[in-house]
């Protein structure tokens, strides 16, 4: 099949009309006319009722309508990924993420990628707040949806893993913790979401729920994490967060052979055909720090 007969049928259905399907292809109203007569000839089919005033499709003109216009979006599409190859990687990645996931962006994730992508400008709007990701307002979004917005498409990360945190001198007057009486010891509460304080403590395919309680509560990690090492209470955090200051000796990992599974982490962007590359680059750079991180997710 002529794909050139087979743009200008399509031109002349979507019209309605030879002569405007001549001015929109900028060819002679004769020369559309001897293209679909010998598209007609080729398929050995009648493609349009023909009066003096007006055209209509036939029924083989109708399904032909269909697949030409899958070949359309298909053609398109193939353009538009050579094009995106031979290109250079510019414009505007603006990137949403809770406050301080973001952060973590900021040390692992984005340097590295700006400096791949040196004509990228980076956009970044980190928060509580969830961005309308299907309304263009922003590019993708590293969060965890209780119900996903219509026409995003979510790539699911994992679940976060959170631990168990104290402070080194917390625990100078208190008896052996267990998982038994872990429940009993004060916590210093996320008041962002009440359910994050319903633990579910994993180890291997053991699971074990605890309703933990405090006096104290705060909505950001940084602040939980600030309360607890001055002695507050005990804080279940997600381990991204924390890994250095366990490591310096500033808190101490309570109950290390257990894990929290907190919430479900996904990528989320918009629904369209083709995703840009500079979109691809950034999340596949989200994804590689992640598996670097295994400790990071359950």
């Amino acid at each position: 099949m002529n794909l050139t007969y087979l743009q200008t049928f399509l031109t002349v259905a979507q019209e309605g009309s030879f002569t405007k399907a001549a001015d929109v292809l900028d060819v002679s109203k004769g020369l559309v006319s001897r293209h679909i007569q010998r598209l007609e000839m080729s398929l050995n089919s009648k493609l349009f009722h023909r009066t003096t005033r007006s055209i209509s499709l036939t029924e083989s003109g109708r399904d032909l309508l269909t697949r030409a216009k899958q070949i359309q979006l298909l053609a398109t599409e193939a353009e538009m990924r050579v094009r995106d190859m031979a290109q250079e990687i510019s414009g505007e990645l603006r990137i949403t993420a809770p406050l301080e996931f973001g952060r973590s962006l900021c040390q692992s994730v984005i340097p590295t990628y700006c400096q791949q992508n040196p004509k990228v400008e980076v956009i970044c709007d980190f928060g509580p707040e969830k961005k309308r990701i299907e309304l263009g307002e922003f590019d993708v979004a590293i969060r965890a949806f209780d119900t996903l917005p219509e026409d995003v498409v979510a790539k699911e990360l994992g679940d976060m893993r959170n631990v168990l945190v104290a402070a080194p001198d917390f625990f100078t007057t208190l008896e052996t913790v267990t998982i038994d009486n872990i429940e009993q010891l004060p916590f210093v509460l996320n008041s962002q979401n009440e359910r994050w304080n319903h633990l579910q403590l994993v180890r291997g395919d053991e699971i074990v729920f605890k309703q933990v309680t405090g006096h104290i509560r705060a909505n950001t990690y940084t602040a939980i994490l600030s309360l607890a090492q001055q002695g507050m209470g005990l804080a279940c955090v997600p381990f991204m967060h924390v890994e250095a200051m366990i490591e310096r000796g500033e808190l101490l990992q309570v109950l290390p052979q257990w894990s929290a599974k907190s919430h479900k982490l996904s990528l989320i962007y918009a629904q369209r055909r083709i995703t840009p590359s500079k979109l691809v680059k950034f999340n596949q750079a989200v994804v590689d720090w992640l598996r670097a991180n295994p400790r990071y997710l359950i």
